[in-house]
């Protein structure tokens, strides 16, 4: 499935208006009097769509369970998650010879997700996105970060928690992004007395960079306040009176209600917030992705999760941004 320039504005020129293109996918096979649900995944991250039974699965040692093993896509060797394993399915091998795996990128990390069916590609509007919910279906909201519609119908898409697989399926790297979190060495980093009186505002849906963000943050003395989506955070800075006591903005890019898109634009065409500092931290790190949210006026772009650029995109805050922090 090859990305055109075409394609490129085309999806460029939804996330402008507040809204995506939504991969939409099944883990499950159809049975007789059970059709399986539906699930989600932004195209902006999808790199390929690949016959399973195309490609051998290569076994690899000491790694968790939902990991099936390697695959080599030109040269390019790419572990395999066991989507429906994570969701509590098992494939039979006959399934598995009928199904899917989606190459994806989550902050330049390529990795193979086997799903069942690919249903199709829907357009859908950020506000039309909806934040997590009870659900009387055979699905674990542990799991689900947001949900839809498919269009013209009741039918419910569900869209999954992709930080959280991938800690999940991969206990090392998560280990790994934990641990930097928890050892910001505080002696090495010193902020100015505004940058620790002030509160960082972060725009996050999903619960795991909620937590990481948070660990960051408190390691380093700052305070700072989370939302779950971009009209959360947008709706608190307009009911403020006064903004000196924020030092920044931290915002992710796919959220429901309003994403870091809309977020991006609504405080740059308000006088009040048009000069204050703003950073994108997603997983969507496509060079594409990034100039087009540094052309819309966000001053950085970070890829999640990096704490030493968080460290450092504070500190160029700090010596970049001082009229506003001084404010």
């Amino acid at each position: 499935m090859s990305t055109t320039l075409a394609q490129v504005e085309k999806t460029a020129q939804l996330s402008k208006n507040n809204q995506m293109s939504l991969m939409i996918f099944q883990v499950q096979f159809p049975k007789e009097n059970y059709q399986p649900p539906y699930y989600g995944m932004n195209v902006f991250k999808v790199r390929e769509v690949l016959e399973a039974r195309a490609y051998e699965v290569a076994a690899m040692p000491e790694t968790n369970d939902l990991i099936e093993g390697m695959i080599e896509l030109r040269g390019v060797y790419l572990p395999v998650i066991n989507l429906p394993k994570w969701m509590g399915f098992e494939m039979t091998e006959e399934e598995r010879e009928k199904s899917i795996i989606i190459v994806s990128d989550f902050s330049h990390n390529f990795v193979g997700l086997r799903v069942s069916y690919i249903h199709g590609v829907e357009e859908k509007n950020w506000s039309d996105i909806h934040p997590a919910g009870n659900y009387n279906v055979n699905v674990n909201t542990n799991q689900i970060i947001n949900h839809t519609y498919l269009h013209n119908s009741k039918t419910l898409c569900f869209i999954l928690d992709i930080e959280k697989l991938l800690i999940e399926a991969m206990p090392s790297m998560a280990e790994k992004i934990f641990a930097s979190a928890k050892n910001v060495n505080t002696d090495d980093h010193h902020f100015s007395e505004e940058v620790y009186e002030k509160t960082i505002l972060f725009a996050e849906d999903s619960k795991s960079i909620q937590k990481y963000m948070g660990m960051v943050f408190d390691q380093l003395g700052l305070k700072y306040k989370g939302f779950d989506n971009g009209r959360l955070l947008l709706d608190y800075i307009a009911s403020k009176e006064s903004l000196t006591d924020i030092s920044m903005v931290f915002t992710d890019l796919e959220m429901p209600v309003a994403s870091g898109h809309t977020v991006i634009r609504e405080l740059r065409q308000n006088a009040r917030t048009r000069n204050m500092p703003l950073i994108v931290h997603t997983s969507m790190t496509s060079d594409n992705n990034s100039r087009e949210v540094l052309d819309m006026g966000a001053n950085y772009f970070i890829g999640k999760v990096d704490t030493d650029l968080i460290v450092d995109t504070i500190s160029k805050v700090e010596n970049e941004f001082k009229d506003w922090l001084t404010s």
